[in-house]
């Protein structure tokens, strides 16, 4: 069988660009090239993706590189597709070109319908290219239980038309290992440094909490600026944290899990998350988590963290103080996080995914 996935995505250089959509789908050729041996697999891409990473896929991978770029998503790849159709296509970067194959399209959140101005470059685009995907494909995949709600709540599609698959971790992301040692303890915030995070009210609570606990800590901000949110800078400097707050930029695998390590807690507050890689990294390091009531955290982190309003700065703040100031609750959280990381693994997630695969190929 011919598998042809949309593997744009794996076009960028940019290094802050290579997070998210772009981690889970290089997690999950990966997968599929090491459990998958009786099937092809088409990329399809308009540069060549780095022959680093495509000798991570296996050889069941194959690059097929069309250009010209303009075009290519709504003219050039649709044609190639009915010149030369695979059996089974993917759509892994949330949107689904036209074809005469059987597809199954992957929506991985549903924040640009719940908090749009979260999205102001990118809110129309998104919106389209769902319900695009929505309308074409044979099935849908998603990465929690709380996208495939609000997928059938959204566009009237049944629950059996969804499949669920939990993204994994690195298996760097453990906790033996090294830890950064700094002058002052910190709290920790990783992911993209744009709007939808809610890193403003982050850095708000953390000023509350400095004022509640007069104790020296600092708050971490790791994360590409691509996107980056203009208020951060503006309410650091509006609550004169120049030296309290850092922003340390983008940073690799290799380097993350010594921070988790380190941290009194990694706070993400954001107004939705699919999934938040990040949760689970922090966990499966021995670092507590306080999550967000929003979208898929506390599917996420269950009872093994923290789940505040991340709209009210104050209860932020106050989950800030409760893992700083008790070490028995601390204690608990860091062996509840450890426990429960266990169960998200790219092995699954890709035996999963090839699953639907196998189902919607066998269908008539």
């Amino acid at each position: 069988m011919i598998i042809g996935v949309d593997a744009g995505a794996l076009c960028v250089s940019d290094e802050r660009l290579k997070v998210g959509v772009y981690r889970v789908i290089v997690n999950l050729l990966k997968e599929l090239g090491s459990v998958d041996t009786k099937n092809t697999y088409i990329l399809y891409s308009f540069d060549p993706i780095d022959r680093g990473v495509m000798e991570q896929f296996g050889p069941s991978m194959e690059n097929r590189v069309i250009w010209p770029v303009k075009g290519w998503f709504t003219v050039r790849l649709p044609l190639e597709l009915h010149m030369r159709p695979p059996d089974v296509f993917l759509g892994v970067s949330q949107a689904l070109p036209r074809s005469p194959s059987k597809t199954i399209g992957f929506i991985y959140d549903a924040g640009f319908i719940h908090h749009p101005k979260a999205y102001p470059k990118s809110l129309v685009k998104l919106k389209k290219q769902t319900e695009t995907l929505v309308k074409r494909a044979d099935h849908i995949l998603t990465i929690s239980k709380t996208v495939q709600t609000d997928i059938q709540k959204l566009y009237g599609i049944a629950k059996d038309n969804i499949s669920v698959a939990y993204p994994g971790i690195d298996s760097r992301f453990t906790p033996r290992g090294d830890k950064i040692h700094q002058a002052r303890p910190y709290f920790l915030f990783v992911g993209a440094l744009k709007p939808g995070k809610n890193i403003p009210a982050l850095i708000r609570a953390f000023a509350t909490f400095l004022t509640q606990t007069k104790k020296p800590y600092d708050l971490l901000l790791v994360g590409g600026d691509y996107w980056m949110d203009r208020e951060i800078k503006k309410t650091i400097q509006m609550f004169g944290l120049e030296h309290q707050v850092k922003i340390l930029g983008y940073m690799s695998d290799v380097e993350l899990p010594q921070y988790y390590r380190g941290a009194v807690a990694l706070v993400s507050p954001s107004l939705y998350e699919g999934f938040c890689i990040p949760l689970v990294e922090a966990m499966a390091c021995g670092c507590p988590v306080i999550g967000s009531t929003a979208g898929a955290m506390p599917e996420i982190i269950c009872d093994a963290g923290l789940t505040v309003d991340p709209n009210d700065d104050k209860d932020i703040a106050h989950a800030m103080r409760l893992i700083a100031s008790n070490k028995h609750i601390r204690a608990s959280y860091v062996k509840k996080g450890i426990i429960r990381s266990r169960i998200f693994s790219w092995s699954t997630f890709g035996k999963t995914v090839l699953s639907v695969i196998n189902e919607i190929a066998r269908n008539p």
